[in-house]
């Protein structure tokens, strides 16, 4: 075969990894503990993933959520390798339409393997949260220091541990108990950096396919880009962000789907080259 036709192979082989990733990711959940998620959210991942602040997550905090935090630790294991499995799958797909002639597809290559370490940051990012969810730096012993009447973050770390500190964790330490709302305003960088590169990937898929004239195809990935652009501009609402994910399982079988027909060398009806070896 062609190292194009292999491209689409592999995108069909990452498809059965991606299909069987949220069986396990987004399978039964424990029940919730105490607190309700944000309005609008049933998915806790989701629920976390888009939290705004601090009371966006306290759902997962308390004696309560203890099953549901150890739940989400497993999850965020496996989540280790789902973006290699999806966003893999749709780096052969493009690499797959670069080798048959659509160069543009290159840059679709790039925008999805961007995808896999932006994943990763915020897979970290919501490990440093669960971890300091169960087990708090400031416990309810902790008495406030220099006379003041609340306790801050600086005075639940060891000493010495502001020695090599920058001087903007020294200013958390005496603005927060704890790094709970940086890690958060953090997460909401990371997540739309990852959900920025997935919209960016579906509308260049959209932008792909409809070129090549397979326009009902460009439907679901041009639909799934705006679902997460809705969701952007919505600030993270709960029920866009739940409809988002729903929206975005047809743009992902896109690209087995389109693979097939590449892989069936149906003509392409795009202005290539005469004489390219078109699927």
């Amino acid at each position: 075969m062609t190292p194009a036709r292999w491209a689409f192979v592999a995108t069909l082989v990452l498809t059965l990894a991606t299909l069987a990733f949220p069986l396990a990711l987004f399978g039964s959940p424990p029940d919730l503990g105490s607190a309700p998620m944000a309005e609008g959210f049933k998915t806790p991942i989701l629920a976390l993933e888009f939290a705004e602040d601090v009371g966006g997550i306290a759902f997962l905090q308390g004696e309560a959520a203890a099953a549901l935090r150890a739940w989400l630790v497993e999850v965020q294991f496996l989540d280790w390798f789902f973006p290699v499995a999806y966003a893999g799958m749709a780096a052969t797909f493009f690499l797959g339409m670069a080798l048959r002639g659509r160069f543009l597809a290159a840059v679709g290559v790039g925008l999805a393997l961007a995808t896999i370490p932006a994943d990763w940051q915020e897979n970290a990012t919501i490990n440093g949260i669960l971890a300091e969810i169960e087990n708090p730096l400031c416990s309810s012993d902790i008495e406030p220091a220099d006379g003041r009447d609340d306790v801050v973050l600086r005075d639940c770390l060891p000493r010495g541990y502001f020695d090599r500190a920058s001087p903007e964790v020294e200013l958390v330490s005496y603005a927060f108990d704890s790094f709970l709302p940086v890690r958060i305003e953090m997460l909401r960088i990371d997540t739309w950096i990852k959900w920025g590169l997935i919209a960016a990937y579906a509308a260049w898929l959209a932008a792909m396919l409809w070129m090549d004239r397979r326009r009902i195809l460009a439907i679901p990935a041009a639909v799934g880009a705006l679902s997460i652009a809705a969701t952007w501009i919505s600030g993270s609402n709960g029920h866009v962000a739940e409809l988002m994910g729903i929206l975005l399982i047809p743009m992902m079988l896109t690209f087995p789907i389109a693979a097939v027909m590449y892989l069936r060398d149906k003509p392409a009806k795009t202005g290539t080259p005469q004489g390219e070896d078109a699927a």
